[in-house]
């Protein structure tokens, strides 16, 4: 569904007005800017992206009735409307097509942060948060298969919209975010991918893509 009708079904739901809900269900289905296909939702369409969603929007949103919407149930609503499986990230990727350029091993935290000081100067916990966001999805899955989710051309424009433009390093000097984040994939992957790269690779299954639709919800 659009990010319209999952906002109209959260104000039928909750109240307030459908502009009330908008920015978080297009949040989660902006990845469909990377590919439109059902399989740009393995990015954000999972329990993870939940508690991400709750990152950036905090614990509740306040619609125009004065009311405070738990964003965690809104984002599960989001997601029993997409599919009918309330899905971990990890199952997004059962039998992914890993590529032959993936890593055997990823690079320490403390090891990023030091090559990004060496790099771009000024003191390596500066680095620590951007480095540490890369590699927050470690717990997704069993392997190395988590980097599908942030270690792509994607990643390092998401990583500049949580980070900020710029970080600052130190003694007043600042190095852009992006720069950082472009070099951070670059070191773990060899390369800067773009994420349909990955999102290609997922095998597609009929729950990824039986979404609801506006009229058995009653929105038309």
């Amino acid at each position: 569904m659009h990010p319209y009708d999952h906002a109209r079904s959260s104000a039928r739901i909750h109240g307030g007005l459908w502009q009330d809900y908008f920015g978080l269900h297009a949040w989660f289905d902006a990845t469909k800017a990377l590919q439109c296909r059902f399989t740009h939702r393995a990015l954000r369409h999972h329990l993870e992206g939940v508690r991400e969603a709750l990152e950036i929007f905090g614990p509740a949103i306040l619609n125009r009735d004065g009311v405070k919407v738990p964003t965690q149930v809104l984002g599960l609503q989001h997601l029993d409307e997409d599919s009918p499986k309330i899905a971990d990230a990890k199952d997004w990727l059962v039998d992914f097509d890993k590529p032959d350029w993936f890593p055997a091993a990823t690079p320490s935290l403390d090891d990023l942060a030091r090559e990004s000081a060496q790099r771009f100067g000024g003191d390596a916990e500066k680095y620590l948060p951007l480095h540490r966001w890369f590699l927050a999805t470690e717990n997704w899955t069993v392997g190395n298969e988590h980097l599908v989710f942030r270690h792509h051309a994607w990643g390092v424009f998401e990583a500049e919209a949580r980070l900020g433009i710029v970080i600052q390093t130190g003694n007043g000097a600042a190095v852009p975010t992006r720069v950082i984040a472009e070099r951070h994939v670059q070191t773990v992957l060899g390369r800067v991918p773009p994420a349909s790269d990955f999102l290609k690779r997922i095998k597609g299954e009929r729950w990824m893509l039986q979404a609801t639709s506006p009229r058995k919800l009653g929105l038309v």
